[in-house]
């Protein structure tokens, strides 16, 4: 995989309420979660690092806390609590930036409606104990249309506190998030969404689900019939009845793939084989999200 570029994928973002199970359920996968981390919005995080991208886990930690660093009254904290209200899993896909304040100016003038930016600073600890401060800018572009097919741009302002060489280490091997998938009966209505972050050429929607390259990773949006053929029998994540389009998978890849099977019989860990030859769990086991591995 490249190095990060502008509007690559950043992280996915599976939002959950019981924190403690789902943490615990991703280190059984292999995974060597961060430190826990808070928000000062009030939700609490851990991040799983790989080199160029991660996935966050977030959860509601102190709801008196809502409030703090809204822009025009959206709070990210009320909107995490307002999700995990309705559903669990893969609410958010965050896109990377190095100039939060450009890019964001650049993605209003395609037509991308936005709820504004935030700067916070977030109270953090080095692998060693010390104390430090991350500071992030987000540029927020929630998708008033389709509420679960939503983005914000985050531009890490110190990456070295992010990037740790001592969090990327997993017993799984896992070195990249590579792909986001969506289930949509109609993928087409949401190309012109990606089209503005990407231009039309870098998607692909002729064959098969639509695929949009991120620059780090795909994002790809399949009909019920393509996601079967994506993952074979899974079940799928319960989003409540609501086939609006939504998240459902996030696909990691790793070196160590031949080493998967043995490590998750060990931990008691349930999956299956896609007809691609995939590794598949159930988001029965992933905070309501398919979790993919390739090999890479």
């Amino acid at each position: 995989m490249m190095a990060n570029v502008q509007f690559g994928i950043d992280h996915p973002v599976v939002t959950v309420r019981d924190f403690d199970k789902v943490r615990a359920q991703f280190e059984k996968l292999g995974f060597a979660p961060n430190p826990v981390g808070y928000h000062p919005w009030g939700t609490k995080l851990s991040l799983m690092m790989f080199r160029d991208n991660f996935i966050e886990l977030i959860a509601v930690d102190d709801a008196s806390k809502f409030g703090t660093n809204s822009v025009d009254g959206f709070c990210y904290g009320r909107n995490v609590g307002n999700f995990v209200d309705r559903v669990e899993g893969l609410g958010l896909v965050a896109l990377h930036s190095k100039d939060a304040v450009a890019d964001h100016r650049m993605l209003v003038e395609r037509g991308l409606p936005t709820q504004g930016q935030i700067d916070f600073r977030r109270q953090m600890k080095k692998p060693d104990g010390t104390p430090d401060v991350a500071i992030v800018s987000l540029g927020l572009f929630l998708n008033e249309v389709h509420r679960d097919v939503s983005n914000f741009i985050c531009h890490q302002h110190r990456p070295e506190l992010i990037w740790v060489p001592e969090w990327q280490a997993h017993p799984n091997g896992v070195d990249a998030v590579t792909a986001v998938t969506y289930l949509a009966t109609n993928p087409l209505e949401l190309v012109d969404r990606y089209a503005a972050f990407y231009g039309a050429e870098r998607i692909e929607s002729s064959d098969g689900p639509v695929i949009v390259d991120s620059g780090c990773g795909a994002i790809r949006i399949a009909t019920p019939a393509t996601v079967q053929a994506l993952f074979g029998p899974v079940s799928l994540p319960d989003w409540k009845g609501d086939m609006q389009p939504h998240g459902i998978a996030i696909t990691v890849s790793t070196p160590r793939f031949g080493e998967l099977e043995a490590l998750w019989t060990a931990n008691d860990v349930a999956f299956t084989r896609s007809p691609r030859g995939t590794l598949v769990v159930s988001p029965e086991q992933c905070g309501n999200v398919i979790m993919e591995f390739e090999a890479s």
